[in-house]
């Protein structure tokens, strides 16, 4: 036998204990196992530290088939929970949220392995999972403290309190109701919001402590409550409905994309102005002059229409994206809340696609062509500027030191 102590071990000598108070027990021994265990907690300290258990009879004259005196108490949690009843099982950490995985019964020898359970562990079962339908629709589960955190206006919260007396008039029909209303096929945060305003309804008008045990006994009309609620919530969704609602979106939609692409147009519209603007007021210059300086003040409007051209259409390449955007992600909703019928509102959905994408090719021809104007312009200019310096937008060394020499001998003193 290993030296560490493990549940099986001590659940065995639970099963064969008659407790006389508090620790003080007398154990059968009713096999090799059982007297194993014994020894090893007197031989180790580690064991006798996890099991909490000794013989109160000299160990060496311990034999298969006897009743010793022996201190039993409760093992280290992470082994297990050995309670006197199940008020006191309740009161173990997390008990009251969720089963622990091992535990052992005093009063009536139940325990996390029974084959048939009891008539309070099918109870306890009943209102865990009771427990874990109000999680679902709580904003929270606070497991430390055992309290459910709801938010509706205000925080209200449900301490999980409950004791064995009260678990005997549980309803487990209306638990397996409520069940069965919030686990439809569709329409899940829809049912999980309705059974949440029904929880805050009814605890509300309750004492804090008063009111896990107050929605317990109340659970078959809670189950009421979600199903006619849902009912009157689907009522509202005729194929007609929403039909009509995902052909508002797309006429929506359309106009956005519409706007968009009137803008576009607008832009487009700019381009031959700037072109005739660059190619008809570009002067030929031999020197750094007026005609200079206009042709520098030309260029560099034609430089910032272009870049303030080209920035107007990135925005509206963002907008087209967010637009599509919002438009996938009201076609997965539609393809989650009404599968049956999904498929008949696709082609709503693919039209919009289609002219979504003719707006990112638009848009790619406005950048290509502001980009194409742009080069002939610059050639244009080339063309009709003589001048190197004019060519790059700025005066030669050689005419500005031309121009002063002109100032400087024309120029007298006062």
């Amino acid at each position: 036998m290993a030296d560490a102590i493990v549940w099986d071990d001590l659940l065995k000598i639970y099963q064969h204990t008659h407790w006389i108070d508090g620790e003080s027990a007398i154990v059968e021994i009713a096999d090799d196992r059982i007297l194993q265990v014994f020894s090893l907690v007197e031989t180790s300290d580690r064991a006798a530290i996890d099991a909490n258990l000794a013989a109160l009879v000299d160990i060496d004259t311990i034999k298969i088939g006897d009743k010793i005196k022996a201190r039993v108490g409760p093992p280290r949690l992470a082994l297990g929970v050995l309670a006197d009843n199940w008020d006191a099982l309740f009161l173990s950490p997390d008990a009251r949220t969720k089963e622990p995985q091992n535990y052992f019964i005093k009063e009536d020898k139940s325990h996390s392995k029974t084959a048939a359970a009891t008539a309070m562990a099918l109870a306890y079962r009943s209102v865990l999972e009771l427990v874990r339908l109000f999680a679902r629709a709580a904003l929270f589960l606070d497991i430390p403290h055992s309290r459910l955190v709801y938010f509706k206006e205000k925080k209200i919260e449900i301490p999980i309190k409950f004791r064995s007396k009260d678990l005997r008039w549980l309803d487990r029909q209306g638990i397996s109701d409520l069940k069965a209303v919030l686990e439809g096929e569709f329409h899940e945060e829809q049912r999980l919001s309705i059974f949440s305003d029904a929880v805050v309804s009814f605890a509300s008008s309750q004492s804090r402590e008063n009111r896990f045990l107050y929605l317990a006994q109340n659970v078959s009309e809670l189950a009421r409550r979600v199903k006619d609620g849902y009912q009157l919530f689907a009522s509202s969704f005729s194929y007609t409905k929403i039909r009509g609602e995902v052909e508002n979106a797309q006429s929506e939609y359309l106009n956005k994309i519409h706007k968009t692409f009137v803008d576009i147009q607008g832009q487009l519209l700019g381009l031959p102005v700037a072109t005739v603007v660059v190619a008809t007021q570009l002067k030929a210059v031999h020197a750094c002059g007026v005609e200079a300086w206009a042709n520098l003040a030309i260029v560099c409007g034609a430089w910032l229409f272009a870049i303030l051209l080209i920035a107007s259409c990135t925005n509206q390449w963002i907008t087209l994206r967010a637009i599509n955007s919002d438009i996938r992600r009201q076609k997965q909703k539609l393809l989650r809340d009404f599968v049956d019928i999904s498929h008949q509102f696709t082609d709503i959905f693919e039209s919009l696609e289609s002219i979504q994408e003719r707006g990112y090719r638009a848009s790619l021809l406005v950048m290509s062509l502001i980009i194409a104007v742009w080069m002939k312009a610059r050639l244009v200019a080339e063309k009709r500027s003589k001048s190197f310096a004019i060519r790059r937008f700025m005066p030669s060394q050689a005419s500005v030191r031309s121009t002063i020499h002109r100032f400087g001998s024309t120029w007298k003193p006062a």
